[in-house]
């Protein structure tokens, strides 16, 4: 997959090329594993059970590449 990164001061998104899924979170800010939120461009993906599990799978596809950009802000609760 391919990725591109966006940032307004604090916030970044990272956003799947192919879809324009992407994943909204603070820099800086630990937690966001658990409070960034996902934006979907295309709503009508969610209609079909096959589109849901699409977007479940690029939003944890996601979450792994933030994870290895952003270590500090998507660590994981011990």
């Amino acid at each position: 997959m391919k990725y591109k990164i966006e940032k307004n001061g604090t916030t970044v998104t990272i956003i799947d090329v192919s879809t324009g899924i992407g994943l909204c979170f603070t820099e800086g800010e630990t937690l966001q594993r658990y409070t960034a939120s996902l934006f979907v461009p295309e709503i009508s993906i969610m209609e079909t059970e096959d589109g849901v599990r699409r977007v479940g799978e690029i939003s944890r596809e996601l979450e792994e590449y933030a994870a290895g950009m952003f270590p500090k802000e998507f660590a994981e609760i011990k």
